[in-house]
């Protein structure tokens, strides 16, 4: 029985969580005003197109739900990856390669996530920079690939690998990739233009998005503030 994620609505309803943001990239061929260069897509390498990416949490939990422009189970590889400042970044680079993400700004975790296995099931790694190196610190807190076919990797971070409580506010961006150590940021979610046009070259973030950890919806209905918790979306 898989782990973790449900629907987020459903979620929300019956475990706890906040509303969840959904932060909305630009989509399809760079020829035709998307964001993923032709290099790629004339490959259809759609499975690296970010779509939207969904942020919510509950009282222990971040949650994430990248969603794809393609069916990652027609696939048998696919790195879909979050770089993240808690407050504390001190890192240019990054664990996996490093790969050359130019992040125009500095990080203190990263979370890497990988279908390579034809689609079904979700590997992961949470790593953190102590100001001098990265450690691997964790693994995932939940996943769920039951929507695989419909573009969408689903997984959780524990808040407390993340040293994240309520009211922090996390930047992140989130990147797609191959499986090669030295392969760049196929798609950016912090960029509407592409980020890449070759597997040869570098890519560079844009500005990264924020995401604040808010109370679950039962603790704050226990401090009457229920009516406070919205959907907030990426302007």
């Amino acid at each position: 029985m898989k782990k973790g994620l449900i629907a987020a609505a459903t979620l929300a309803a019956v475990a706890g969580l906040a509303s969840a943001d959904v932060f909305n990239d630009n989509v399809g061929n760079h020829l035709a005003g998307g964001d993923l260069h032709d290099f790629f897509a004339s490959q259809g390498f759609n499975h690296l197109d970010i779509v939207s990416v969904g942020v919510t949490n509950d009282a222990s939990n971040i949650y994430f739900d990248i969603q794809l422009n393609a069916d990652i189970d027609a696939t048998n590889w696919g790195n879909y990856m979050i770089g993240l400042n808690t407050g504390a970044g001190t890192a240019t680079d990054n664990p996996w390669g490093p790969r050359p993400i130019n992040w125009g700004t500095t990080i203190s975790h990263w979370i890497g996530t990988w279908a390579n296995d034809g689609g079904s099931g979700i590997g992961g790694q949470v790593w953190s920079h102590d100001g001098s190196s990265w450690s691997q610190t964790a693994g995932l807190s939940g996943t769920d690939d039951s929507q695989h076919s419909t573009g969408h990797q689903r997984f959780s971070v524990a808040l407390s690998d993340l040293g994240l409580g309520v009211g922090d506010v996390v930047l992140f961006d989130v990147v797609t990739s191959g499986g090669g150590g030295g392969d760049p940021g196929v798609d950016h979610l912090s960029r509407s233009d592409y980020s890449a046009s070759d597997w040869g070259s570098g890519s560079a973030s844009g500005n990264f998005l924020a995401y604040t950890i808010v109370p679950a919806p039962s603790a704050i209905a226990l401090l009457g503030l229920g009516g406070l918790v919205t959907g907030r979306r990426r302007r």
